[in-house]
């Protein structure tokens, strides 16, 4: 096929935003994608990709491009169009709508001229001015007929020519805004993944730990006296009960020091603390009240206190106003009496002795005695144990009653040889004793 004849003048120089494109048709017929040059089918090259150039915007297959500009710039193959293109200019389109494709970069070349920043305007007025003449100039360059465009342009170019020192400046004040943003979400998305690796580590850590904790828990029960498996079960659980629980307060720790120092930082945020101006204290801990104790929280956790208790003793100190005058307060006794009821539940001497470690689990020890009293406690060494403590229960049994029966045929051989025996009453003494309330 050969080219249309040069029947047109080509312009010396030529824009993006001179001319529009002509609106061509990339389908035939039968719905099918072709070249509007060389009507080479998709169907029949699954590789041909569509170009365009930005100084008219036709597109063109691959090919023909290829063919056309090899040997240097050349004209437009288009009937009608009269730009002189070059190969290196050619790309793919980012749309598939070829007059979207120019809009954007007429506004992306014009925002690299008008490069301003709300920074160097007086008034928020004058930097809104200045954005509705920029979209003007835009709306012109796009949509404006060929005066306007071409006023457009000129403006344009005097506007350039007139502030490229300061265009420069604000330019390189981008690209540094930009790395510092590209910086920022790098570092971001590192953060990000090494939390993932600490997540997955940590797992395994936690898998390993319990392996190492099991083979721990069997040799501690291989080498454990007979009859003191279950007491041995019960320290162990004790101990790795406390261990769970340092290691999550530890982890939490970590998880709030981590979003205390990361995070996004977004503009326009007021700021808090003594970065606002000192008005205000750094953080939301410090906003309440002054508190001696530091917000330490004294609410017990092994018993709830009641607001009252049935107790004849206080029913006097409850009503008298002896008592209460001088500001004696019943429910401080509640409190107080509550406490030292439960203050030695969890504290086992002997054991600590025995172990070296200092305090128990007092849910573990309550669950496994309890399990133990009702004969719940599973496993081989639990079954030996309670079969050697039934095994000692028979025998002290048997001993008993042997010394019974002797004892009982001794009597008798006395009776028969020495006569009736005559028991000598004893006074009896009472012994009674008086709880002391």
């Amino acid at each position: 096929m050969s080219r249309k004849p040069n029947t047109g003048p080509i312009p010396a120089s030529s824009s993006a935003s001179s001319a529009a494109p002509i609106s061509t048709s990339l389908t035939n017929q039968s719905g099918e994608e072709q070249c509007p040059i060389c009507k080479t089918l998709r169907y029949m090259n699954k590789s041909m990709r569509f170009l365009i150039n930005p100084e008219c915007y036709h597109a063109l297959c691959n090919n023909c491009v290829d063919r056309l500009f090899e040997n240097g710039p050349n004209q437009c193959p288009y009937i009608g169009c009269h730009k002189t293109l070059r190969k290196k200019a050619f790309r793919e389109p980012t749309f598939g709508d070829l007059s979207v494709e120019r809009e954007v970069d007429i506004r992306r070349r014009v925002a690299a001229v008008f490069n301003k920043t709300e920074d160097e305007f007086e008034d928020l007025a004058s930097f809104n001015e200045y954005l509705e003449m920029v979209e003007s100039l835009t709306m012109d360059l796009v949509y404006g007929a060929a005066g306007a465009q071409g006023a457009a342009e000129e403006k344009l170019l005097q506007w350039e020519e007139h502030h490229r020192a300061e265009i420069e400046r604000n330019k390189r004040a981008g690209e540094k805004a930009r790395e510092s943003t590209r910086r920022q979400i790098a570092a971001e998305k590192e953060a990000a993944r090494q939390r993932r690796m600490e997540v997955v580590r940590a797992e395994e850590e936690e898998k390993l730990e319990r392996v190492r904790q099991r083979e721990e828990d069997l040799d501690t029960l291989a080498r454990a006296p007979q009859g003191q498996a279950a007491r041995v079960m019960l320290k162990k659980r004790g101990q790795h009960r406390k261990e769970e629980l340092a290691a999550s307060e530890a982890a939490s720790l970590r998880r709030a020091a981590a979003a205390a120092g990361g995070g996004l930082s977004i503009r326009g945020l007021k700021k808090k603390g003594g970065d606002a101006g000192g008005s205000g204290s750094g953080s939301d801990a410090d906003t309440g009240p002054y508190d001696p104790f530091g917000r330490l929280d004294l609410q017990p956790s092994r018993y709830e206190l009641q607001r009252d208790y049935k107790n004849p003793f206080l029913d006097g100190a409850r009503r008298d106003h002896k008592y209460t005058a001088g500001g004696y307060d019943i429910q401080e006794y509640y409190s107080r009496s509550m406490f030292e009821a439960f203050a030695g539940l969890a504290v086992f001497i002997g054991d600590e002795k025995e172990t070296g470690q200092v305090g128990l689990d007092l849910r573990d020890v309550a669950t496994e005695g309890a399990g133990l009293a009702a004969g719940q406690a599973d496993g081989p060494a639990d079954e030996k144990a309670k079969t050697e403590v039934k095994k000692e229960t028979a025998e002290i049994k048997k001993e008993t009653d042997r010394e019974t029966a002797e004892a009982s045929l001794k009597q008798e051989a006395q009776q028969q040889f020495q006569g009736p025996v005559v028991k000598k009453e004893e006074p009896v003494t009472v012994k009674m004793e008086v709880d002391d309330y």
